[in-house]
């Protein structure tokens, strides 16, 4: 059985013409319509003034002379890009990317970074015990 929130929503998604419902929710509606007629009338009116405005807000497809001019203008101009722009590309890329080695090169690891990279680096490594077992081993 539909109740006026489903009814409501079914007006909101598909609109006030029956024939735009889902086969499997018109039985409901069209039996909500027949016990409730002040109420769905009232539904319907409202949902019928946007449905009418959205007819009317319609607007037509273009013609073939239209799309063909929109689609001539665009390879046209395809066509005729300039030079330099391709010349800007190539020289703000080599840019960005000598900049950005350069950069790197010049900040350099702090000595407190290289000892913290050493000391967890050497948990991972499995020749690491072999290696202080040696050093030890030739220490004395």
């Amino acid at each position: 059985m539909m109740d006026q929130t489903r009814f409501s929503a079914l007006l909101s998604a598909y609109g006030a013409d029956p024939k735009r419902w889902p086969q499997a929710e018109r039985p409901g509606a069209l039996a909500f319509m027949e016990n409730n007629g002040e109420t769905a009338t009232r539904l319907m009116a409202e949902t019928g003034e946007l449905d009418g405005l959205l007819e009317a807000a319609r607007a037509e497809p273009p013609s073939a002379e239209l799309a063909g001019r929109i689609l001539a203008a665009g390879q046209a101009q395809a066509r005729f890009a300039p030079e330099w722009a391709r010349l800007a590309a190539v020289l703000a890329l080599s840019a960005g990317l000598g900049l950005g080695w350069g950069g790197a090169s010049l900040g350099g690891a702090s000595q407190s970074d290289a000892a913290y990279a050493m000391a967890f680096s050497s948990f991972a490594d499995p020749a690491y015990e072999e290696l202080v077992d040696f050093i030890d081993g030739e220490g004395r």
